[in-house]
Order: C-alpha cells, then sequence, then structure tokens
C-alpha cells in the first residue's frame, strides 16, 4: 500500500506547507516588533492578535493534517507492525477520524464468522481506493496499532 517514495512526498509536502505559512507569520512577527519599538499599545495588541490568529489557523488547517498522515505513514512503515490473517467481514461507509488522519473501520473476523468476540476492529486509508474485498475472503493484514499498512489475500 505504502512506499517509501510516499513517505519522501509527504515528507516534501509537509516542508513546503511550512515554507509558505512561516513568510506571513515572520513578516506578522516583523510588524508587532516594529509596533512594540515604537511604543503603541493598541498596533502591537492588534498585530500580536493577528499573528496569534493566523498561527493557530494556519498550523491546524494546513500544518497538522499532513503532519498527522506523515506520522502515521511513519509508523506503519518504520515502526512496529503486527500481521493477522482472517476473514474479511465488512469496512464501513463512513469515514473516521483517527489521530488527525481519515479512515474507513473494517472488521476483520479470526475465529466463526458468526462469533462476535473473533472480529478485529481496524482502520483502512480513506486517501486510498477501496479494495474490492468480499464477504469472507481470507486476508493478510499488517498493521501498526490498528492501522492498515499492507494486505495481502491468503
Amino acid at each position: 500500500m505504502y512506499t517509501e517514495k510516499d513517505f519522501q512526498e509527504i515528507s516534501a509536502q509537509l516542508k513546503k506547507r511550512i515554507t509558505v505559512l512561516v513568510i506571513p507569520a515572520l513578516l506578522l512577527l516583523a510588524a508587532v516588533i516594529v509596533a512594540f519599538v515604537f511604543r503603541s499599545q493598541v498596533l502591537t495588541t492588534i498585530l500580536s492578535l493577528l499573528l496569534g490568529i493566523y498561527s493557530l489557523f494556519s498550523f491546524s488547517m494546513f500544518i497538522y493534517p499532513v503532519l498527522a498522515y506523515k506520522r502515521h505513514l511513519h509508523y506503519v512503515l518504520h515502526g512496529r507492525v503486527r500481521k493477522l490473517t482472517g476473514a474479511f467481514k465488512e469496512m464501513d461507509e463512513t469515514i473516521a477520524l483517527r489521530d488527525g488522519v481519515r479512515f474507513y473501520p473494517m472488521l476483520i473476523n479470526v475465529g466463526k464468522m458468526e462469533n462476535a468476540e473473533d472480529d478485529r476492529l481496524f482502520y483502512y486509508d480513506a486517501n486510498l481506493p477501496r479494495p474490492d474485498w468480499q464477504v469472507g475472503d481470507m486476508i493478510t493484514i499488517t498493521s501498526h496499532d490498528k492501522a492498515v499498512g499492507a494486505w495481502e489475500k491468503a
């Protein structure tokens, strides 16, 4: 599912976004310093508030989602992973947000299909095309925590 190239691309995208968003923040910071030097309390306050709002908005909307996805790729590619073989049971249509990454929840059954105690919950990346698994297909999942990093037909 993922390759080292994917990790390098998301790292480059994160670096590019940080660079583009830091430039206006530095300009606002320079304006705050100038207003502070000239002892303009109202202008210093307004510019400081603008800098804070800009920083929070930029981080939460443009930096954090890419950072979370990079962290997910790092864990799946370089972290501790485990393998589990079981029968595919279902994949939810709704997207769940987990650790800042969008996933489709899915169930893999490791015992009898009618026994709910044998179901295992995993999360499949919503940025990737959904696989064409049928109920009962035997698959081997490689995962970090509950995030699917790779799969193959068993």
